[in-house]
């Protein structure tokens, strides 16, 4: 005579295997909530990884703006240079031609008149004190 209520032995090992995996989850669950180091790395490594992220993205912006930044120089420039050139009268503009030509292509030229206006400087400095 079996009774239809009660289980079999295999309906009892089946119930017994998931109970003892529900609990083998619950466990895990709990451990995990209590792994304070754990979780504490974790969030360390979210952390790190946006201030990753964020300092990237800085630094590329900071790029893009200072690239920007040449180009108006650059232009500003360009633009100065023009109107020097332009309001420079032309006797002006050919001595500094030569002048610039001269330093080129002989390096002790420069060298010397920076002396020379040192030498100066000094002794109008000296001149000065008396």
């Amino acid at each position: 005579m079996t009774d239809r209520n009660v289980p079999t032995p295999d309906e009892l090992r089946a119930r017994v295997e998931e109970t003892r995996d529900e609990l083998g989850r619950t466990v895990e669950a709990l451990a995990g909530k209590a792994d304070v180091k754990g979780r504490a790395r974790e969030r360390t490594a979210e952390v790190t990884e946006r201030a990753q992220e964020t300092t990237a993205e800085v630094r590329d912006r900071a790029q893009e703006a200072a690239g920007q930044a040449r180009v108006r120089v650059a232009t500003a420039a360009h633009t100065l240079g023009g109107k020097a050139r332009d309001h420079t009268p032309e006797p002006v503009r050919d001595g500094t031609g030569r002048a610039l030509e001269a330093v080129r292509n002989r390096p002790g030229v420069l060298l010397a008149a920076g002396a020379a206006v040192c030498a100066a400087v000094l002794v109008v400095r000296r001149r000065g004190r008396r």
